[in-house]
């Protein structure tokens, strides 16, 4: 048999009637059969999946690999794609339902990328009980089942004009898979899914976000196609899941110690996160190129402190100071190493209750926006006796910088830290310092 254009891997767990209804689907697409293969990944359900497989093998090139222990959905994605013999591997879940015209868009989504390496991303309508109705007799999905309550809250977040500009700074934020395909070298290449991540939530994302760093962080290897469509039947969701899933996003933020995965910590819609991903990663370059953030204009006093101190200190540059034992450095401009991250400081988890004597922050709060830079010095203060916020002294213009802001009124600041904690501020030829204890 000639190889397939596409491998539909499905992984599946304890869901055998939506998967009986996702593979009728799958038989009945405008694409030729001959051109798709499915490969059901059964995690270990109680029932073998086997069975609901089968009834299909006279209409689909369809295998079931099955798995006698659940293992999660990373290791379970990762042993189906195993067998994948297309260029190209699209994830489907077991209880989203493919329109008749899915398996052709992501074909010829891939096909027009003449071989160069691509992510597309498809649409998802979360269905009530009208639709799955429906689906389930083989029968359309009509409008009036997908009003506004029914559809992909990633395209709702994005339909800001602004939020699509947002995209290719962070196109893996909306990397669900649910509906989603790649080639199979990029899949390859950063490995598969994380198969440490074996409780539900963030293990696509996480996915994703190895893919679009593979390629250079390229904003066009990614698309998030809303005509790519696809129907997800209710089920019941455990509480205890969504819960288990602030777990793997603490994972994350212990694996990639960058700071457009730690912007994911706070509650946010898919479409802020973007932003802001996309709004600190211009601000991390505006900072660089306006010369702030170093570590000469700290008053020699405090430079002193710092060679005998457990300090954390945020700035470009600042990881050529003379440190005490057991301090980090928050330092864009350095390589990422077991003492310096490119973070923003808004998390902490690294570090434990009381750990530092002193964070020194040299200009990176400034561009904070105002939501954010609260998570700075609340948790700042659990992990250390003080803060120390620095200002340089500079000639930059702040409307020079816009999109990115820069608090250019550090007595604005003053007065606003006033009511939370008791700032004193020092002033010299090359900063003002806020100290917070």
């Amino acid at each position: 048999m000639d190889r397939p254009k596409l491998s539909v891997v499905i992984p599946a767990h304890e869901n055998a009637a939506p998967l009986d209804v996702t593979l009728h689907s799958l038989a009945r697409q405008t694409l030729p059969r001959d051109e798709f293969e499915v490969i059901v990944g059964d995690d270990g359900s109680r029932v073998p999946l086997g069975p609901v497989v089968e009834k299909y093998a006279d209409r689909l090139n369809i295998t079931c690999v099955r798995s006698e222990q659940n293992r999660g959905r990373s290791a379970n994605r990762n042993s189906a794609a195993a067998h994948a013999r297309a260029d190209t591997v699209m994830f489907l879940d077991a209880d989203t339902v493919p329109h008749p015209l899915l398996l052709e868009r992501h074909r010829d989504y891939h096909a027009g990328r003449a071989g160069r390496p691509g992510v597309l991303l498809g649409q998802r309508y979360d269905l009530d009980w009208a639709g799955a109705d429906a689906v389930r007799r083989g029968e359309p999905v009509t409008p009036a089942m997908l009003d506004a309550e029914r559809g992909d809250p990633r395209l709702e977040d994005t339909a800001h004009p602004q939020r699509m500009r947002d995209f290719p700074s962070a196109p893996w934020v909306l990397g669900l898979t649910h509906n989603a395909s790649l080639d199979i070298e990029s899949f390859r290449r950063v490995g598969g899914f994380d198969e440490a991540m074996v409780k539900w939530g963030f293990e696509d994302m996480e996915f994703f976000y190895r893919v679009f760093h593979l390629h250079g962080a390229s904003p066009e290897v990614f698309r998030l196609d809303p005509d790519a469509l696809s129907y997800h039947l209710p089920h019941f969701r455990k509480t205890s899941s969504g819960l288990a899933s602030m777990d793997n996003m603490k994972y994350l933020l212990r694996k990639h110690l960058r700071y457009d995965v730690e912007v994911l910590y706070a509650i946010n819609t898919f479409g802020r996160y973007m932003g802001r991903i996309r709004m600190y990663g211009q601000a991390i370059e505006a900072y660089r190129r306006g010369g702030l953030g170093r570590p000469e204009v700290l008053p020699a006093a405090l430079r002193d402190e710092l060679a005998t101190s457990r300090a954390l200190v945020v700035g470009n540059g600042v990881s050529t100071l003379d440190l005490g034992a057991g301090s980090h450095t928050f330092d864009h401009d350095a390589p990422p190493s077991e003492t310096n991250s490119h973070l923003l400081g808004t998390v902490l988890q690294q570090f434990k209750t009381g750990a530092l004597d002193v964070i020194v922050n040299v200009d990176l709060w400034r561009f904070m926006l105002p939501e954010d830079l609260p998570a700075i010095l609340t948790r700042g203060r659990l992990k250390a006796d003080r803060i120390e916020l620095v200002a340089s002294r500079t000639t930059l213009d702040p409307r020079s910088l816009l999109p990115v802001p820069l608090l250019a009124d550090v007595d604005y600041a003053v007065d606003m830290l006033s009511s939370h904690f008791a700032p004193t501020v020092t002033t010299s030829d090359t900063a003002t310092v806020i100290t917070l204890r």
